[in-house]
Order: C-alpha cells, then sequence, then structure tokens
C-alpha cells in the first residue's frame, strides 16, 4: 500500500466515523434536517476515498509495459551492434533520454553537445540517442524539486512502480551506487541489460540524472536473487 493510498484510507476512515455521529446527532438531538443531510453527505464522501484505488492502472501492468517498450531499443542496439554504456541526459523539455556510444571502451566526456536524433555523435564518435521508458515515467510522478535522491527512487521504483521492496543509495566521490531490495521487474534483453542496465535500474538512471542535474554514467549492475546493486557515476571515470 502506497503511503498517498494509505492518507487517502485514514481520512476516509475519519471523515466516514465523523459523518456518523454527526448524521446521529443532528437526527436525534437537533432533529435538524438539513444537518442530517450534511452528515450522510459526508459518509458518502468518507466511503468514497476509503475505497479510491491506489492506482488507476495497476501497478503491474505499467511494469509489464515498461519492459515491453524495450523490444525496440534491444533492436536498435542489435542493428547498430552498438557496445558501449548508456549515459542518462538531464530533461530537456520535461522529457529525459540516452545516449549510447557504438564503442564499447568509448567514454563520453560531451555529453551537452550531443545533437538530438537517433544516429548521432559525441562529439566525434557515433552513438544513438533513445528515449529510456523510465523518463515518463519520472516525467508523470510529478517529483519535488527539492526530494532527496534516495526519497525519489523509494517514491517511484516502490510506491509508484511498486518494483521493489527498498531501495538504499551510497554516494562514494562521484559515483553512486544503488541497491535495490526484491526487484518485481527483470527484463530479458542482454543488449539493454549491458547499455542501460535491466528496467528497474535505468528506471534508475533517469531518475538520478533529473535530480542530480548532470549526466549519469552506467557503468554495471550485479544482480542476485534477492537483489540488484548498480553502479553509476556523474562524471566519467579518468576525466
Amino acid at each position: 500500500m502506497t503511503p498517498r493510498y494509505s492518507q487517502y484510507r485514514y481520512l476516509g476512515i475519519a471523515l466516514t466515523v465523523f459523518g456518523y455521529t454527526f448524521t446521529i446527532y443532528s437526527e436525534w438531538i437537533l432533529s435538524d434536517v438539513t444537518l442530517t443531510a450534511l452528515g450522510l453527505s459526508i459518509i458518502i464522501l468518507g466511503v468514497t476515498l476509503f475505497f479510491i484505488p491506489s492506482n488507476p492502472i495497476p501497478s503491474q501492468q505499467i511494469r509489464a509495459m515498461l519492459e515491453g517498450s524495450l523490444i525496440n531499443i534491444e533492436a536498435l542496439l542489435e542493428e547498430f551492434d552498438v557496445l558501449g554504456k548508456a549515459v542518462y541526459l538531464p530533461p530537456i523539455d520535461d522529457r529525459g533520454n540516452v545516449f549510447i556510444p557504438i564503442e564499447e571502451a568509448y567514454i563520453c566526456l560531451y555529453p551537452e553537445k550531443i545533437p538530438i536524433r537517433m544516429l548521432t555523435s559525441s562529439p566525434d564518435k557515433p552513438g544513438l540517442l533513445v528515449f529510456p521508458p523510465g523518463s515518463e515515467v519520472v516525467r508523470l510522478s510529478l517529483l519535488p524539486e527539492d526530494i532527496g535522491l534516495e526519497d525519489a527512487l523509494n517514491y517511484i521504483l516502490v510506491d509508484v512502480l511498486e518494483a521493489a521492496n527498498n531501495v538504499k543509495i551510497v554516494l562514494e566521490m562521484e559515483e553512486i551506487v544503488v541497491e535495490i531490495t526484491e526487484p518485481r521487474s527483470m527484463s530479458d534483453f542482454p543488449r539493454v541489460n549491458h547499455s542501460l542496465g535491466s528496467v528497474t535500474v535505468s528506471v534508475t538512471g533517469s531518475i538520478l540524472a533529473q535530480i542530480v542535474g548532470s549526466p549519469i554514467y552506467f557503468d554495471r549492475e550485479e544482480i542476485t536473487k534477492k537483489k540488484i546493486i548498480a553502479f553509476f557515476n556523474i562524471s566519467p571515470a579518468g576525466e
């Protein structure tokens, strides 16, 4: 149950109890039809809030759509034989994107100079510019401007997507290590997993780029039975 959903339910319970008490008092003590009708209206509002759905679209379906959207990215990476690691870029017009160099060993030093087109370069090495599946999730989640990294990751991955039980981060110099406990979404696309990270890690990269406001370089992920540990850099190693 998400915190927002919990707030709705608690408010619904409170309004229902108050409305019931108010209705009884207005009917039997005051004998006021108008106040009794008001009490009944409060009860109806409370019951409505209690049964409000936690998400208009079930989180499981959202996760399935995210995983399905990776099929086209996997096809692009295979078509151009892309071997590099993704650079998650801060949003432009509220939409983030990812630059993936074609060459495996190439480190993108000037991501701000990347032309906005699918087959692009930075500044002289070819790569692909794609819209990751997590970009729209981050945009539609309306994160507060002053939210911290760990709070943002837990809000989207745990509360909104219900894609994990908990998320923790460790900042070491310019490296960001993200520990995702009990992930529920795993993409079976080898090139996507190599270049962008699995679906939950890819969403993580988009969140980090938006909150940090700088390019986020995906390094690698380590997957065990109950957790994923993802490694990102705010600036490329060796810069």
